[in-house]
Formats: C-alpha cells, structure tokens, sequence
C-alpha cells in the first residue's frame, strides 16, 4: 500500500514538474526575456545567466518533490569552464536541465522544430542557441563565436536520447567542431538507475523507486593533439575513436 502511495504521489509530482517546465518557459519568454532585450547589449549574456539559474531552481524543486536523486562528481569543472565544447551521453530528457544547472554561461545546439514551438521558442532565441539545421559552414561559424565570448558549447554527439539497450553511437559533428574551432573538450558521464524519461517513454511511466542521476565531470581532453595529424579527417577519426572508448568502458561499468 505505501508502494503504491509513493508512485502514486511520482506522477502526480512529475506532472506538475513537466508543467512548470513549460509553462515557465511560456512565462520566461513572453514577459521576462522582453525585458532583458530592452537594452541589447550583452541581451544573450544575460538571458543565459537567467536560464541557469531558473534550472538551478527547477533541480532543486525535483529533489524537494522528492523525483530524483543525484551526484555530481568534479561540479567544480563545470562551473568554473569557459570556452569548452560540453561533451555529454544523453540517457534521459533531463539531461540538459543538469548541464544548464551546473555551467554557468552556455550555448546548445537544438533542434530546429524549438524555433517554432510555442513555449519555448522564445527562449532558445533569446537566448541565441544554435539551430540543428544549419549548413556546415554557418554551424562551425556560430559554434566558433559562441565559443570566442567565453560561452560554453553544449553537444550530445549521439543527437537524440540514448535508446534502452543500444549501444553508444556518436556522430562526427562533435569532432568537426572540435578540430575547427580548437576548442578543449569537457567530458560528462552521465547515468541513471533505474532508467526513466528515456526515448519513446511516456512521462508518466515513472519507475518503481526513485531515480538517482549520477554526472561525473571528467579532465578536458586538449583538442591540439589530435590537431597535430597531418590531414584534419585523421585527427577527427581518432578523436572519436578515443570519445568513444571513454564512453564505452565508463558505461559498462555502469
């Protein structure tokens, strides 16, 4: 009986936190983010700021509801980074919430679909976050100036949530933006038990006991060695042969 209360009180709480989420997105751009650009220097600096402090309160609302638990292992990192592409695996919707928490001036590359969405479209423009859709060159050419201001470079390599039971599969973007802009690499491990809000599931399928989140910061990984190979591919390859086999170990042993 008291099971069945506990989970009961889960997805009642985790509907009201998807709702806050949404509706405070709707709040943040439709009267907060105005303000911010009346005066418009220095407007994604500030929108950035805000965004990372409104997740800062939005993770400490699911530990206080009780949702998640989590431990962050090297924060220091994080909130200390400047300049660095944020290289993270991407098991669960809530991921970029702990990144955005953690880091304090950050840029995302998102998928396009945000710009027009109701809620959050005003965010990720105000913002200045970086559309998915973009051609090669002006992708590499606003990574590159998000990148020179200090803005830290948020990228989930696999591009969408991890699927159950799949292995780790990075795409070659994270490499190229790496080897062209020269940016250092801040490596995130992150893993959940028992998996929740994975691809396809409902938000509502909580699991049967509370989710505790774990984020482990890893040492950069100075991007001028792999600039040092003769051709740019082959540096770009071993890159991500050796992201890959951080992942994987790291991952398998859970």
């Amino acid at each position: 009986m008291f099971d069945l209360i506990q989970r009961t009180w889960r997805v009642l709480a985790t509907g009201f936190a998807f709702a806050c989420f949404f509706l405070g997105g709707a709040v943040l751009a439709g009267m907060v983010f105005p303000i911010l650009a009346i005066r418009n220097e220095g407007r994604q600096d500030r929108t950035q700021r805000l965004i990372h402090h409104v997740f800062r309160f939005y993770l400490r609302m699911l530990r206080g509801l009780g949702l998640i638990r989590l431990e962050v292992i090297g924060g220091e990192r994080l909130a200390t980074s400047q300049g660095k592409i944020i290289v993270a695996n991407h098991p669960t919707l809530l991921d970029v919430v702990f990144l955005m928490a953690l880091t304090p001036r950050v840029c995302c590359i998102v998928k396009h679909e945000l710009w027009d969405n109701r809620y959050l479209k005003g965010v990720v423009r105000a913002a200045g976050y970086i559309r998915n859709d973009l051609d090669p060159d002006a992708t590499i050419t606003a990574c590159r100036e998000t990148l020179r201001r200090g803005n830290n470079l948020i990228v989930f390599p696999e591009g969408t949530r991890t699927r159950i039971g799949a292995p780790v599969q990075f795409r070659r973007g994270v490499a190229n933006i790496a080897m062209l802009t020269g940016a250092s690499i801040q490596l995130v491990v992150i893993s959940c038990k028992p998996l929740t809000l994975t691809k396809g599931e409902p938000w509502y399928r909580v699991p049967p006991r509370r989710p505790r989140f774990r984020l482990e910061i890893d040492q950069p990984m100075d991007i001028r060695r792999f600039m040092a190979y003769p051709h740019r591919g082959l540096g770009a390859r071993r890159l991500m042969r050796e992201m890959h086999e951080f992942y994987s170990g790291r991952l398998a042993r859970g």
